[in-house]
């Protein structure tokens, strides 16, 4: 007789479900870290292009990099950004990012987005925000995009730095995964904040005036991509930043803030020596 075909018992089955299981658990972080790290890495890319984009403008501008927002003091915050810009100043009218001044240098003719902050994004509606069009990223607009350490609040956004201006471009953020803190959600932001309001008359910024609202956005599991002004990209780590903002956002739920000293270093295209004011106003 031939013995009859037995199958698995309940415990048998039981004790295989348990090993897949265990298995899954072992392996499914394992998966989501290999998956964030492609995902950086495409950030990274277009950090590159965004840094390669500026460079060829400052080449056809004698040497001056993109304006970050030359018209924001006039009426509704101007018409252009560097990454778009409106027919004109009249806020009712239509966005374009696909119009900004860096457009002719990148390879679609827009900032192509990060595909981390799509998972974060609870985004603002307004349909002609001036941040929409940006991917998630921010430029440095204070010392890099405007002249705010050179020139008066009113004219500093006019005009960019050169890039021979720049004293130590290694050290200095050009563009960065940015992002602003509203009210349960987060949106899109076009600029990277320093942590201090700088002037002539403080370079380095001023600490009198407290901290500014921050944009970094470590979105990358806790970490930022910043590509720097030598076209150098890093991750660097969150460490410091108010909790909440002024628009009353809570940083530190989105993981916005900054890293480095409390002070403009990073951001400050001047020297790198030079010593930031006291609390008082007053300079050691």
């Amino acid at each position: 007789m031939k013995p009859s075909p037995q199958g698995f018992t309940l415990i048998e089955l039981l004790i295989v479900i348990g090993i897949i299981a265990i298995l899954a658990a072992l392996l499914l972080p394992a998966l989501s870290r290999a998956r964030q790290q492609a995902l950086s890495v495409q950030c990274q890319s277009n950090l590159r292009q965004l840094y390669l984009a500026n460079t060829m403008y400052a080449n056809e501008w004698d040497g001056y990099y993109v304006p970050a927002a030359p018209d924001i003091q006039t009426g509704f915050g101007g018409h252009v950004r560097w990454h778009g810009k409106r027919a004109t100043a009249d806020p009712t009218s239509e966005f374009k990012p696909e119009d900004g001044p860096l457009a002719e240098y990148l390879p679609d003719g827009r900032v192509k987005e990060c595909p981390v902050f799509l998972e974060f994004l609870g985004q603002d509606e307004s349909p002609n925000a001036f941040e929409a069009g940006t991917g998630g990223y921010g430029y440095n607009m204070t010392y890099i995009g405007g002249s705010y350490h050179l020139r008066d609040y009113g004219r500093a956004p006019e005009r960019s730095v050169r890039d021979i201006d720049i004293a130590a471009p290694s050290q200095t953020v050009m563009f960065a995964d940015a992002a602003m803190a509203q009210e349960g959600h987060i949106i899109e932001y076009s600029f990277l904040e320093p942590p201090h309001a700088a002037s002539p008359e403080h370079p380095g910024g001023n600490p009198a005036f407290g901290v500014m609202t921050p944009s970094l956005h470590f979105r990358h599991v806790g970490r930022i991509n910043v590509v720097w002004a030598d076209g150098r990209i890093s991750s660097e780590r969150w460490e410091w930043g108010p909790k909440h903002n002024i628009y009353g956002g809570d940083n530190h739920r989105w993981s916005i803030g900054w890293f480095g000293p409390e002070s403009n270093h990073y951001f400050d295209s001047g020297p790198k020596t030079r010593v930031p004011a006291e609390p008082n106003g007053a300079n050691h």
